[in-house]
């Protein structure tokens, strides 16, 4: 196992890089349901921002313990901001959703507030048929302020992300898988497989082409139906001069899986 070193003041995240290309970041705070507060904020935003992103494949999320991926913002820290500070809570979301390599949020238990916002800026979600998903920050006269009601509305509509806001309840795994929400709910016992699965496909298949296809479906909710086209024919193009592309080409020929390599 490769681990990557990471910053003593961030201890509020663990990480690992494996030889694989898997980046697993955990947030490490299970004696608070592990609540997002500055140090998990700044420390996933440094660790993306300064990491050699050619030696990573993917990237995973997940929470400490079995109780929570997270229960949402560390309330106190949001508190003792000034409004203009308060402004400026979407770094680590706009980092995690831009990061270039596939994300994965892995969640069991509560999956609530900032929390749930870090799941919905991961590319996709697995979850235990157990976990807990809601925005409660209407009960703090708040509203989600880290991309929530942006990246919520966009997947589930805007009548089920009023629903969430609007409310502040909980829904169940299944329903969250339901209303697209999330990308599987899965029995607990089946969890780590399939997570495992997810991220086998996405180490293993060819890093520039996913790069490329996350930065063309990013794009397409504010692009028309002409440009979409436009912008993912260039991409298309471009991949087909790529020495992944012969690979996967000699691969399929000769019957083998193809071994990418991100040129």
């Amino acid at each position: 196992m490769d681990v990557v070193e990471f910053d003593s003041e961030h201890d509020s995240i663990a990480c690992e890089l494996n030889e694989r290309g898997r980046l697993a970041i955990t947030i490490d705070r299970p004696d608070s349901l592990n609540a997002i507060d500055d140090a998990v904020r700044e420390g996933v935003v440094d660790l993306l921002e300064r990491i050699d992103d050619e030696r990573v494949r993917c990237v995973t999320f997940e929470g400490a313990g079995d109780e929570a991926f997270s229960a949402g913002a560390d309330v106190e820290s949001v508190a003792d901001r000034t409004p203009a500070e308060a402004i400026d809570v979407t770094p680590l979301y706009e980092v995690v959703a831009e990061y270039p390599r596939p994300t994965l949020a892995a969640i069991r238990g509560y999956c609530l507030g900032g929390g749930h916002e870090l799941a919905l800026a991961c590319d996709m979600r697995v979850a235990t048929a157990d976990a807990e998903f809601g925005f409660p920050e209407v009960g703090l006269g708040l509203l989600p302020g880290g991309g929530g009601t942006q990246r919520l509305v966009r997947l589930v509509g805007e009548a089920r992300a009023k629903e969430l806001v609007f409310r502040g309840h909980r829904i169940d795994a299944k329903r969250a898988a339901d209303w697209g929400l999330i990308n599987r709910a899965v029995p607990p016992a089946e969890f780590d497989e399939t997570v495992d699965s997810y991220v086998e496909d996405l180490v293993s298949g060819p890093p520039l082409a996913l790069k490329v296809a996350k930065n063309v479906l990013n794009n397409a909710e504010d692009t028309s139906l002409a440009a979409g086209i436009a912008m993912e024919s260039q991409a298309f193009g471009f991949l087909t001069t790529t020495e992944d592309f012969e690979e996967g080409r000699r691969a399929f020929r000769e019957g083998r899986d193809p071994e990418f390599e991100g040129k």
